[in-house]
């Protein structure tokens, strides 16, 4: 069944033929008139066969929800104190003007983890008449997955304007080998600041950060320690860049937008490379949890230095 629509609501008129436990599809053929939004989800530009990505937060609230959960802000709690770094130029005539930084303090309501991210993913592939798809995974269809379902189909509704629903038989039977995009590795090696900073504004335009400088300055504190590869976020993960030290097997994912988290893991590049958002962002998975507080930058370099 094909929906072309802004959203659903009742999930079940669009599944009246399927029987319980049957197996489904949410895909999206006619590749060709979505390329944009396709490249703006995470995909790369030739659309290659069998790459997979966690579709990017910012085309609106589905998919915000789809890659990042659900929060609520706890407005029974004292508010904590958050700082940013605000920039100004002082001008003096007749001589060279100053340029100053200063951490401005501000209040931020503290905030709960609700509904965990449902993280759906897509991935190109092949229907049988060998023409190329964009398909969620398999879904079952059963009382407890209808939610997922309704998510799934609303996620590409929102992303696309349209989708199909489909069973097994409309995939082709040909073996793809999957690959999973969350990370984009920049050229190995130390480097310095001045060449890292252009491809990271690219990605603070893309993710529409505001106080971009802000971002950036704690960005070069991390480089500062020399890691040995920057990779930054691709889809849904495009609001995190990783900085990893690898001697040291300790990676740093930094948040772009100020009043967030730095998480460190140990777990090693791998394994962190095939990490789900939602388990990045559970508590459990990394070593040290760093919100962008007063002593960010001494807490960043205490276990930067190795004297955490």
């Amino acid at each position: 069944m094909r929906i072309s629509q802004s959203k659903i609501h009742n999930v079940d008129k669009f599944l009246l033929e399927f029987q319980q436990d049957d197996h489904l599809y949410i895909i999206l053929d006619d590749l060709d008139s979505h390329k944009d939004n396709l490249i703006k989800a995470g995909f790369s530009s030739s659309l290659p066969i069998g790459e997979k990505i966690l579709p990017s937060a910012l085309f609106g609230t589905v998919s915000d929800f789809n890659a990042n959960g659900k929060y609520e802000k706890l407005r029974d709690m004292p508010k904590e104190t958050y700082y940013k770094t605000q920039s100004a130029i002082i001008k003096a005539y007749g001589k060279h003007d100053v340029y100053i930084t200063k951490q401005q303090p501000y209040k931020k309501f503290q905030v709960e983890l609700t509904e965990t991210a449902p993280s759906i993913e897509l991935v190109i592939l092949l229907n049988d008449n060998s023409e190329k798809i964009v398909s969620s995974d398999k879904l079952t269809y059963n009382e407890n997955n209808k939610s997922l379902i309704k998510h799934t189909i609303n996620l590409f509704l929102e992303l696309f304007g349209e989708c199909i629903i489909v069973d097994n038989e409309f995939l082709s039977r040909q073996k793809t080998k999957i690959k999973k995009v969350s990370w984009n590795i920049l050229p190995k090696g130390v480097m310095p600041w001045a060449k890292l900073k252009e491809p990271l504004i690219d990605l603070l335009d893309k993710t529409k950060v505001e106080n971009k400088e802000d971002t950036l300055r704690r960005f070069e504190f991390i480089n500062s320690f020399s890691p040995d590869f920057v990779a930054t976020g691709n889809g849904g993960f495009n609001d995190y860049v990783v900085f990893g030290f690898q001697d040291r097997n300790l990676y740093v994912l930094e948040n772009s937008f100020a009043g967030n988290a730095t998480y460190i893991f140990n777990n090693g590049w791998e394994t962190i490379s095939q990490l789900s958002k939602a388990e990045i962002l559970a508590e459990s998975l990394q070593e040290h949890r760093l919100i962008h507080k007063k002593y960010w930058k001494r807490s960043i370099k205490e276990i930067l230095s190795g004297k955490d």
